[in-house]
């Protein structure tokens, strides 16, 4: 299985009660994140707790859909959310809100592998790693933009 280890930090000038509010609230991410087209809650609950398990489907540029499930393996409110992931990705990922004089810091770790035989394979040639990371890149530059805006619009 080929790992991908990313990173994004993403600054926002809203305290960080209200970027958790934000982050908690999973899913309304569809209704404002064009490449997320799913994050469905399995259970009555509408937002995100200990526990929660939600299905996802995420459509970037390239010619392929993600469908993954996170289970929420840790919940700090207002400053940690840990998912571990199955489906198309495996592994786990942790979202870090830090208050700052001017706003908040996320930071969002993302530790997966595809279980894709063939974005495996092709994972291991560079140039396609390239692109596959430079996918992800690109849909979490445009969540940060649309977001940034209705958090600080």
């Amino acid at each position: 299985m080929e790992m991908y280890h990313f990173v994004t930090k993403w600054f926002f000038q809203a305290p960080v009660e209200r970027v958790w509010e934000e982050a908690a609230n999973m899913e309304a991410y569809p209704t404002w994140w064009q490449n997320l087209k799913k994050a469905e809650i399995r259970g009555s609950e509408s937002r995100l707790q200990l526990g929660s398990v939600v299905d996802c489907e995420v459509k970037g540029a390239l010619p392929y859909t993600l469908r993954f499930t996170v289970e929420v393996t840790g919940f700090q409110p207002p400053k940690l959310i840990e998912i571990k992931s199955s489906g198309d990705l495996v592994g786990s990922g942790k979202w870090v809100l830090e208050s700052q004089e001017e706003g908040t810091m996320s930071t969002f770790y993302w530790d997966v592998g595809t279980t894709n035989p063939i974005l495996n394979l092709l994972g291991k040639l560079p140039f396609v790693r390239a692109l596959l990371e430079k996918n992800h890149d690109d849909v979490m530059a445009r969540g940060y933009k649309v977001v940034k805006a209705r958090l600080e619009g």
